[in-house]
């Protein structure tokens, strides 16, 4: 019986090859959380999400402002940007905000105020990476949000007028890789909110396209607007750029979405992508680990 034959039932747990998120988590602590992340609606996940996220770097800023109990806020703040930015920090960015509490921005709210910024202008766009993963699958902490655009490069311009009018700095090396055609990637941060995001220019590859065709609209009472790639495509990309690098932390991620979404994933789809993409073996694998 071939894969995708298989894939035409109804998945069911099975702890034979079963491998918890961590070592030192046994199945059946992690089969019960994954039950009870599975009870819990979108809107709930996203909160734990942001929770999480914004409780990260208010333990970060106590702990800044403990260890530096004389600082200016002025100087408290540029601790605070090292630490957020960590290698991304270049001397050119210069935070302009003194609100502490702007400074606690989680990457849904960063994600939303970004696709009204994408919406003015005509560009496509869907959050990635692993806050998507964590939205799809186990919450984790991570340090930015990763957007994936569609745009031409007539609209480089205005895209980065836009983000700049809208108080995000754009370092100027990687605009003008972007202008010149030969970057695909470009590192924003925010002057007053210190929210960092990379914004990567999609290509024309079948996948590609296949994945901003099936972006989905995070559209939820209480939460910000914005649209992500599917369940089905962060698997798919995370698969991808585990492969090469034989990341622990993708190959966590895509248990943890197919743990969680076991019941809810179009499983032909990703047996054909997984075909075309080389990763039959490694998509065979992570199904096994999840005891599917």
């Amino acid at each position: 019986m071939g894969l995708i034959q298989e894939l035409m039932y109804i998945p069911t747990i099975s702890k034979t090859n079963y491998q918890p998120q961590s070592q030192d988590t046994n199945i059946e602590a992690d089969v019960y959380l994954f039950q009870k992340l599975r009870k819990l609606t979108l809107k709930q996940r996203l909160e734990m999400f942001i929770y999480h996220e914004k409780g990260v770097k208010k333990l970060c800023l106590v702990g800044i402002k403990s260890r530096h109990r004389n600082f200016t806020i002025q100087e408290i703040r540029d601790k605070f940007t090292r630490a957020v930015l960590g290698e991304k920090f270049t001397p050119d960015f210069q935070p302009t905000g003194i609100n502490e509490n702007m400074w606690i921005q989680d990457s849904i709210s960063l994600a939303g105020e970004l696709h009204q910024i994408f919406a003015s202008i005509n560009i496509s766009y869907y959050v990635s990476g692993g806050v998507a993963s964590s939205i799809h699958g186990e919450p984790r902490s991570t340090r930015d949000l990763d957007l994936v655009i569609e745009v031409n490069q007539s609209q480089i311009n205005l895209l980065v007028k836009t983000l700049e009018a809208s108080g995000y700095y754009c370092p100027a090396g990687a605009v003008e890789d972007l202008q010149r055609g030969s970057g695909n990637m470009l590192n924003i941060t925010h002057t007053e909110t210190i929210a960092n995001a990379d914004i990567y220019i999609t290509d024309n590859s079948p996948f590609a396209i296949s994945q901003m065709n099936r972006r989905v609209l995070v559209d939820v009472e209480g939460i910000p607007t914005f649209w992500i790639a599917s369940a089905e495509d962060i698997i798919l990309q995370k698969l991808r750029w585990g492969k090469g690098s034989k990341s622990e932390k993708q190959w966590r991620d895509v248990l943890g979405i197919v743990k969680l979404q076991a019941e809810n994933l179009d499983y032909a789809y990703l047996v054909e992508w997984a075909e075309f993409l080389d990763l039959v073996d490694e998509f065979s694998e992570v199904l096994n680990q999840a005891g599917i």
